[in-house]
């Protein structure tokens, strides 16, 4: 009965990735883009990464798994983990760029003072 307690209080880390890619998605409906894309790839595949681990142990315990073959669970995994997380930094900063670019542009069409 414990291990289903702490895997219960382990779920509440849900809570920010789902935000996240809620947020991705929002994104995504209202501005169909590259950088929109990236994210809400990263952030959905992150999530189920995300879930997968948490899973793991209850799966592998459940089927008596070595600890050799655990770990190479979680190097794959964790490769995929990395390939989430860089699609998701890569669309981050692909919106980053072209914000501060736009606010440039912006910015430069006002004409200035000559007080």
């Amino acid at each position: 009965m414990e291990p289903i307690i702490v895997t219960m209080i382990s779920m509440v880390s849900i809570i920010a990735p789902c935000i996240v890619l809620g947020a991705c998605c929002y994104f995504l409906t209202k501005k169909a883009t590259t950088e929109a894309i990236l994210m809400t790839i990263g952030a959905g595949t992150g999530l189920i990464i995300h879930l997968i681990y948490l899973l793991m142990p209850i799966l592998m315990s459940y089927k008596n798994v070595p600890y050799s073959n655990i770990s190479k669970y979680y190097t794959v995994i964790g490769i995929f983990n990395f390939i989430s997380s860089l699609c998701f930094a890569i669309g981050f900063l692909i919106l980053i760029i072209n914000t501060v670019k736009k606010n440039k542009i912006v910015k430069d069409e006002f004409p200035k003072s000559i007080d």
